[in-house]
Order: C-alpha cells, then structure tokens, then sequence
C-alpha cells in the first residue's frame, strides 16, 4: 500500500480517516495545519496527499501552490476534500488528482486512495 499523508484541521474527521485507511494497509500521517504540512510532506514524502482547503495557518490552496512549485513534490497526487462548494474551480489550475466533497464516505475515500495509488496500464 501506500504512504499518505491527511493535511485536515478537523480532528474528528482526521482521526477516522486515519484509522480507516490504516485498517486499509496504509501508513498514514496527520497534519492539521497548513505549516505543519509542509513539514510533514518534506519528512516523510508521502505517496499521496489529502488535502483540505479550509485550514489555520495556511490555507490548503498554498499548501497545494507549494507543493506543485517545488521539483520533487510536484508529482505527488493530491486529492482535495472540502466542503466548499467551489473547491474545484479554486484548485483547477494545481493539478489534483481529484476533488470529494464532505462528507466523505469512507468506503468511498479508500477506493479513490487505492485508485490513485495504483499505476495505470
């Protein structure tokens, strides 16, 4: 499996989808702000990243600017969950791998996480 790394300020909502992607084989990291993100991403080079928009610090847009900038880290898949109705137009020029909005069935998010981390062909 893969290791993801959940950038998302609402710790509940975090929490379970950190339990429940880890039952899925996943070694998952938490960060719950947009600082701490950037941290966590250059430590632990995750395999996929996701992404809130609306979060302290720094918002999940710069989160996804930054990551997009910078050499190695650009290739790395980010989905975007947010329940702003605009999300996709806010991120369709950074390159995500997909946008899901909240609420998020977890059956759901797992699916998506193992497609994008699966190689096409």
């Amino acid at each position: 499996m893969g290791t993801l790394l959940i950038i998302e300020d609402d710790f509940e909502l975090s929490r379970m989808m950190r339990l429940f992607l880890e039952k899925h084989g996943h070694q998952v990291y938490t960060a719950a702000n947009g600082i701490e993100a950037l941290y966590q991403i250059n430590a632990y080079r995750p395999d996929l990243i996701i992404l809130d928009l609306m979060m302290p610090l720094a918002p999940g847009e710069a989160v996804l600017e930054h990551i997009r900038q910078t050499p190695d880290l650009r290739d790395i898949p980010v989905l975007v969950v947010s329940a702003l109705p605009t999300a996709q137009a806010q991120v369709a020029d950074l390159n995500v791998a997909e946008v899901l909005q909240k609420p998020i069935e977890m059956r759901f998010l797992a699916e998506r996480v193992n497609s994008l981390l699966t190689p096409a062909g």
